[in-house]
């Protein structure tokens, strides 16, 4: 496969599916993270709402405890009943304005039960401070004091052994404090249980601070390793657990790749026909064309044969004819020549194609060359009353193919002769510069039109204007001249004139570019 292939395989089917591959990525990725987006909202609302159940949970149980204090008082014995009689407490407390705790009395080691020795133990650090609840402290788990003044009942937790612990207390009027440390099984127990069941659609989790699963609701067991889609933290005195939401597989698929593979898919194989139709199609034209140049080629070859045989009896026969037989011959010279020129255009065309157009130049003296192919032509064009004027000559060495200017300044004098009927001169100018050497021919003729002066050098392309009504050409002329031109390492242009036609070819100077140059 060509290269011009390859790249055209590349621009019609290559990139626009990896353009649309990678579109499609990102509308995938897009939707996916809507997805997850919607699920984690759904999920942080199903465990918000089980904090609410949770908070409701932990204030009825703040009201009893209330209730509880508030029957008790101050009593010593009525704070120690209440142990005895509620599940939930574990040991009754009272502590002075001044902050010296009087029930249970560390003073009184008698009086003490092994729940107010455990109690004592476990509390020791409260009391050790010297400060009163509800002023300073009110949560140590998380490792900083939360000022709390003026409270009038609350809760206090602290880290002990096997995990969290709370208080629970309430304010006097005297400033005393009354309450009692929560069993902590029996509290955990209820505080659970009054969250009751609900239908999850995963699986919701209670976990402690050191990892405890306290609670799990929802058909879905996940795995010991897998992560949370959300975790939502608990409210104050529970602020060391926190809430975990899993989705189940079913649930947690991401949308369907299917669908897009299958579009893709289907786009693919949409390019990938398109592409490679045409990139055959085209390779099929390029073979016809391949095949018409050498069509073409080989039948210019052929023609060559006949011509020049006719040329060798033109000449014969000019020894032994008349004058009026001259005059003939000389049209019948003219129009072979002017059919040797064609032949010549259509195999340089051909050559050019294939990309063989194997010029060599050399240093030389362009004027000279340029006077040769005058001379040529000044009778042809002297027929049509046309003069050519040569103007300025050139003493520097130019870098040119002799053979290559021939054919250029024939084609563009050729052109005079066909289309220019109507100018009176041509002039020829030879101009040194800085780095070139430019040759300019100029006629006072009818020119180009300004629609046609952009297309002028196109293959076969012929303007439709009175002045090329029946006028014999190919359309090749300038565009085999500027051809030659590049071959050279140099340039042909139309210049733009208010009257007349002028084209200006550009060629090396031989102090800058002596080497040979061969175009392939």
């Amino acid at each position: 496969m060509s290269g011009r292939l390859v790249i055209l395989l590349l621009a019609l089917v290559v990139l626009p599916l990896g353009l649309i591959g990678w579109l499609g990525r990102l509308f995938w990725l897009r939707e996916a993270d809507e997805w997850q987006l919607k699920q984690k909202s759904q999920a942080l609302l199903e465990l918000q709402e089980w904090q609410q159940n949770l908070e409701h949970s932990l204030q009825a149980m703040e009201v009893k405890s209330h209730e509880w204090l508030t029957s008790a008082g101050m009593n010593e014995a009525a704070l120690r009943a209440l142990s005895s009689k509620q599940p939930l407490i574990r040991a009754a407390f009272h502590v002075e304005k001044s902050g010296k705790l009087r029930t249970p009395d560390s003073g009184r080691p008698d009086l003490l039960s092994d729940d107010d020795r455990d109690f004592l133990q476990g509390t020791n650090t409260i009391w050790s401070r010297g400060t009163m609840l509800g002023a300073t402290q009110q949560d140590e788990t998380a490792g900083r004091l939360q000022v709390r003044t003026g409270a009038a009942q609350g809760w206090h937790t602290w880290y002990h052994q096997d995990g969290p612990h709370w208080l629970y207390w309430r304010r006097h009027a005297d400033e005393s404090i009354t309450g009692f440390e929560i069993e902590r099984m029996a509290f955990l127990s209820r505080l659970i249980g009054g969250l009751g069941a609900g239908g999850v659609a995963g699986c919701v989790r209670l976990v402690s601070a050191d990892g405890e699963i306290l609670m799990q609701q929802g058909a879905f067991h996940p795995e010991t390793n897998m992560p949370a889609l959300v975790t939502l933290a608990c409210a104050f005195p529970m602020q060391h657990w926190h809430w975990q939401f899993f989705a189940s597989p079913a649930s947690a698929q991401a949308p369907a790749v299917g669908a897009y593979l299958l579009g893709f898919g289907g786009l693919a194989a949409l390019f990938a026909s398109v592409g490679l139709l045409l990139c055959f199609s085209y390779q099929r034209d390029l073979r016809e064309a391949s095949h018409r140049v050498s069509f073409v080629n080989q039948v210019s070859h052929e023609l060559k044969t006949p011509l020049t045989n006719i040329r060798l009896y033109l000449d014969l026969a000019r020894e032994s004819a008349g004058v009026e037989a001259n005059s003939m011959l000389d049209v019948v010279e003219e129009e072979t020549s002017r059919l040797s020129r064609m032949i010549h255009n259509v195999l340089t065309f051909a050559r050019h194609e294939k990309r063989s157009l194997g010029l060599h130049p050399v240093a030389g003296d362009l004027a000279a060359v340029v006077l040769r192919a005058v001379e040529i032509w000044r009778p042809l064009l002297a027929r049509k009353n046309i003069a050519i004027i040569m103007e300025d000559t050139l003493v520097q060495s130019v870098c040119f193919d002799a053979d290559a200017v021939e054919q250029i300044l024939g084609n563009m004098l050729s052109n005079v002769e066909k289309y220019a009927t109507s100018a009176t001169q041509v002039v020829i100018s030879l101009r040194v510069h800085v780095d070139h050497a430019e040759l300019s021919l100029r006629d006072d003729g009818p020119g180009v039109s300004k629609q046609d002066q952009p297309r002028v050098f196109e293959a076969f392309y012929r303007s439709r204007n009175d002045l090329t009504e029946g006028v014999s050409g190919t359309g090749l002329g300038l565009s085999i001249a500027r051809a030659l031109a590049v071959a050279q390492r140099g340039s042909l242009e139309m210049v733009e004139m208010a009257h007349g036609a002028c084209f200006v070819l550009s060629l090396p100077l031989a102090q800058t570019n002596s080497n040979v140059i061969s175009h392939a």
